[in-house]
């Protein structure tokens, strides 16, 4: 599908690059039209007339010049239509009032119609791209001349005049329907040969990599032990995760029911319990991440609160390295990104950056606020506000070449088993999964800065670095049917359930719980998505068979994307009782609504 906007451009550009041949052609014939009438009209009007025109081609010569100089830079702007269109209405409009200028005889009259219709006629052929500049070149054109056969009482040659121009608008209009037609095809065409040519091209770097990596077969052997080590290795941290996450639901499920309780000698046990839940979800999110089994989780954060929190673990990477300096804006920047993806990001760019100054240099971080004009370069064409993150560093630099390829997959410069090569990828793909943009300067020498915009957050929205949040108790009700395989998972979230004032029927199998609802609906269900039986998803499917109406919410230690993505109601292992008696309470209200 080819842009309107190209192809109004591609039609503005014909006509520009028709002009001289057009406004050679009107000067030559207002100027031998002007010879042959010098001696019949009075001179005075003739040298007015033609001196009008000449000025009128030498305006639009110009206009073409400067057009031309400014080439692709701005000659698809909407402007240089409208001024193209408005010389052919100026050169037409001079040739239109030329018969009313001076007393013409009916020979002569005849004469000038003629050069007048031929001028018409070039113009709906050359012009034919752009309908504006033929519309405006003839109708001025042929109007007066026509009103003037009216007047002398000539009105077969006026009607004849007036049939002639609307032939030529319509003429031009099958000639401009042909140019779009075929200009239509010509950029389709080319896209497909630069999309060609760009596989091509890809092909061939593939192909010029292999043949490299065939030249050093001990290298290559070593690079492929080491994928598929991290390729084994993120298939079992997911599972790891997974069950973990279950672990925790279960310490953490079972710590809250006990802070309930208001013992103050356990209060401060039960507190440090939940703070280690916390920080063992956020190490499974981080596994989870690594063994890609898990989307994106993006939420209202303050990027200055959060490098202020990892600035430790940023100096301790450093190792006394480098230096390390945070310019922190005086006011909040809320991003809406993953926090936890975030931070892996800031640490790809922090160790990229030491390895960059192995005599030592120093890092700065900054955050700030930044409007996108969707022209920078880097920004992906976006428009608006953002935060934005930036790491510069005083390194050595990197070339053009390696600027452009530094956030390929496995693209790296670093000496054998020093990198993998997606550090920088990993970056580039949490910016653009969240919807921002990520953008790289660097020059040999002096040091490479990445900036990185992300989408604003809202400041109202409660943060992941919060307290948390207290165990709603007593105050709501409803019918839950809660379905999962692991007795103290099950156990857990039932209590914290049951605690909040819900009437919970808990099952470890799906065919109890399917037949369960066959004979009584429940207000929710609660289904877990890893289940040895049957798997979440295929529960719900069943259930919506039974209570088309009836919300459903998941909970689980991983997300699978093809499974989960059309999903509405989804809670990820360990959460709080906070989060499970809300995201419960909204699922009821959507359905009641």
């Amino acid at each position: 599908m080819v842009d309107p906007g190209l192809l109004r451009t591609q039609q503005v550009r014909s006509s520009f690059a028709h002009l001289p041949l057009t406004v050679s052609i009107s000067a030559l014939n207002s100027t031998l039209l002007g010879a042959v009438f010098f001696d019949v009209v009075a001179r005075q009007i003739i040298l007015v007339w033609v001196g009008i025109q000449l000025s009128i081609s030498l305006a639009r010569l110009t206009l073409w010049y400067v057009h031309y100089r400014l080439n692709s830079a701005s000659n698809g702007d909407w402007r240089w239509g409208y001024l193209a269109t408005l010389g052919a209405f100026l050169s037409g409009l001079a040739w239109g009032y030329a018969p009313l200028l001076a007393p013409f005889n009916d020979s002569q009259l005849l004469l000038v119609t003629l050069v007048i219709c031929g001028m018409c006629a070039g113009a709906a052929t050359v012009h034919a791209a752009h309908a504006p500049a033929v519309r405006a070149f003839v109708v001025p054109a042929i109007l007066p001349l026509a009103i003037l056969f009216l007047l002398r009482r000539q009105p077969m040659f006026g009607a004849m005049t007036i049939v002639f121009g609307a032939s030529m608008l319509v003429v031009s209009r099958g000639f401009r329907r042909w140019f779009c037609e075929v200009t239509s095809a010509q950029m389709e065409l080319t896209q497909r040969t630069v999309e060609l040519t760009e596989r091509t091209q890809e092909l061939d770097n593939v192909n010029r990599r292999l043949r490299e990596e065939i030249a050093n077969h001990r290298s290559t052997e070593e690079k492929l032990h080491q994928v598929q080590k991290l390729e084994a290795l993120g298939r079992l941290t997911a599972g790891i995760a997974h069950d973990f996450n279950n672990l925790l639901m279960a310490i953490g499920g079972s710590a809250g029911q006990i802070g309930i309780m208001d013992i103050p000698a356990v209060e401060p046990r039960v507190r440090t319990i939940m703070q280690s839940v916390d920080r063992g979800a956020t190490l499974t999110r981080q596994l989870l991440a690594f063994g890609r089994k898990q989307n994106l989780m993006p939420r209202s954060v303050d990027i200055n609160v959060l490098l202020r929190e990892w600035e430790k673990l940023l100096l301790t990477t450093l190792g006394g390295y480098a230096q390390l300096v945070l310019r922190l804006s005086q006011s909040p920047v809320v991003a809406f990104v993953d926090a936890t993806q975030l931070e892996n990001a800031v640490l790809n760019l922090v160790i990229n950056a030491r390895d960059a100054m192995p005599t030592g240099g120093t890092i700065t971080i900054s955050t700030g606020r930044h409007y996108l004009w969707g022209y920078e370069n880097g920004t992906d064409g976006l428009v608006g506000d953002f935060i934005v993150l930036t790491v510069a560093d005083t390194g050595y630099g990197m070339s053009e070449e390696v600027r452009l390829r530094a956030f390929e997959p496995f693209f790296t410069t670093k000496r054998m088993q020093a990198g993998s090569g997606l550090g920088l990828s990993q970056v580039y793909g949490l910016v653009q999964q969240s919807g921002g943009a990520v953008r790289m300067e660097s020059q040999v020498g002096e040091g490479t800065t990445v900036s990185i915009y992300l989408p604003q957050g809202r400041h109202d929205e409660r943060t992941f670095h919060e307290t948390t949040p207290a165990i709603p108790v007593g105050h709501h009700s409803g019918r839950l049917l809660l379905l999962d395989d692991d007795t103290q998972v099950r156990e857990a979230v039932a209590d914290m359930l049951r605690t909040a004032g819900f009437t919970v029927v808990a099952f470890d199998t799906p065919r109890m719980a399917l037949e369960e609802l066959r004979h009584r609906p429940a207000d929710v269900l609660i289904v877990d998505f890893a289940m040895p039986e049957m798997r979440g998803d295929k529960v719900a499917e069943a259930a919506r068979n039974i209570h088309p109406t009836m919300p459903i919410l998941f909970i689980t230690g991983y997300t699978e994307a093809a499974a989960l993505r059309e999903e509405r109601w989804t809670l990820h292992k360990p959460f709080h009782a906070a989060d499970l008696v809300e995201i419960v309470e909204r699922a009821k209200a959507a359905a009641s609504a």
